[in-house]
């Protein structure tokens, strides 16, 4: 099976948002005082600032909103997010062997690579 490999741009986001994620589990983005901390913390952080921005409901003084957050995440992260899923399970159904605990080659890849 072949699939398309996701670009370096994507892998980037990806691993930007998940670290972003891994950031905003530490506080209660919904407390104000704690969000305000959040962005003066990371407002340096170009990707993480684009990702703030957008989870901000402007209308309602700059608040965190959840929709805005999953609003983010379905339009600009779920795309990514799950051709980098898929992309790995191609990987690792055709390519890895799935006795190892590490990524390896199947044996028959290997056998053909020594030839």
């Amino acid at each position: 099976m072949k699939m398309a490999k996701a670009p370096k741009e994507h892998i980037d986001r990806l691993r930007n948002w998940m670290q972003f994620n891994d950031e905003l589990c530490k506080i209660n983005p919904s407390e104000k005082r704690q969000w305000d901390n959040f962005k003066q913390d990371w407002k340096e952080h170009e990707e993480f600032a684009k990702i703030i921005k957008h989870c901000e409901n402007w209308y309602a003084g700059g608040y965190f909103e959840w929709e805005f957050y999953m609003d983010y995440y379905q339009n600009e992260i779920s795309h990514i997010h799950m051709r980098v899923i898929f992309g790995y399970q191609v990987l690792l159904d055709n390519v890895c062997d799935t006795e190892a605990d590490t990524l390896e080659y199947k044996k028959e890849i290997l056998e053909k690579l020594k030839n």
